[in-house]
């Protein structure tokens, strides 16, 4: 558990599930927060009342104390992280659909690595759970001014064309904006360059195709916009350290369960 002044945090337990054949999610009441991050939808989630359709990269937030069950069969495949905690902070939102959601999903594969890979503390556990709730608060954060509704979809706009090859100048062209002023507004709201930030959703993307599959180096490279294999490896080892094959290997460690 994490005490801060006024708040605590401690993590409970954490898994990955896959359904095997046709699903509904079984009626129960828990006494823990559970996050779900849904991987691939359709989950059908009804909580005190509410029914809520989850699809690829949304979340909810189920609270402890209330029924939850699924109000609908699914014979699709679906998947989704799930995550309980204890908390008195306060909830940064109830359901999140189409948000910048990469860094959650993340810390939420490696948290499963560190809780079934045998020499971790437990205290990591802990760590690395309150690590995601700040990150839920972050996505919380409105952006409400005009200048900021920009740097948002510039935001939007890297991070869904950033297996492509984009630029500053090239995404300033698609804004119809200079590029020296597009650089700035996004450094004012989010204290990132934007050639960074770019750099960092290409890295974020190619992560996530060697953790998530089986792909070839040469393939994720084609795939992220790269000529040849080896300037891709020269890319991911100037901004990992390691190069993507050895980056791949130190996520070994998962528990998956079937329903």
């Amino acid at each position: 558990m994490i005490k801060t002044e006024n708040n605590y945090f401690a993590y409970e337990m954490t898994g990955e599930f896959i359904n095997d054949g046709e699903w509904i999610h079984p009626k129960r009441v828990i006494d823990t927060y559970e996050l779900i991050y849904v991987k691939k939808g359709p989950v059908y989630i009804e909580e005190a009342g509410i029914q809520y359709e989850l699809e690829a990269d949304s979340m909810l937030i189920l609270e402890p104390g209330k029924e939850h069950s699924g109000y609908r069969k699914t014979e699709e495949k679906v998947s989704f992280y799930w995550f309980h905690f204890y908390t008195d902070k306060k909830i940064p939102f109830k359901i999140l659909k189409n948000g910048d959601c990469y860094e959650i999903k993340q810390l939420l594969k490696k948290l499963l690595h560190l809780t079934n890979t045998p020499g971790y503390p437990e205290y990591m556990a802990d760590c690395t759970g309150m690590l995601i709730f700040g990150e839920l608060e972050k996505c919380a954060i409105p952006l409400k001014s005009a200048n900021s509704a920009l740097a948002v979809k510039i935001s939007e706009y890297v991070r869904i064309n950033a297996k492509k090859r984009i630029s500053v100048n090239s995404t300033a062209e698609h804004f119809n904006y200079n590029p020296d002023y597009i650089g700035k507004l996004f450094y004012k709201f989010f204290n990132i360059k934007l050639k960074d930030y770019i750099a960092s959703e290409k890295i974020k993307c190619a992560r996530d195709m060697l953790i998530s599959t089986g792909l070839p180096i040469k393939h994720i490279a084609y795939e992220l916009g790269y000529e040849n294999e080896n300037l891709f490896v020269k890319f991911f080892v100037y901004h990992e350290g390691i190069g993507p094959l050895e980056f791949r290997n130190k996520y070994c460690g998962t528990h998956i369960n079937n329903g």
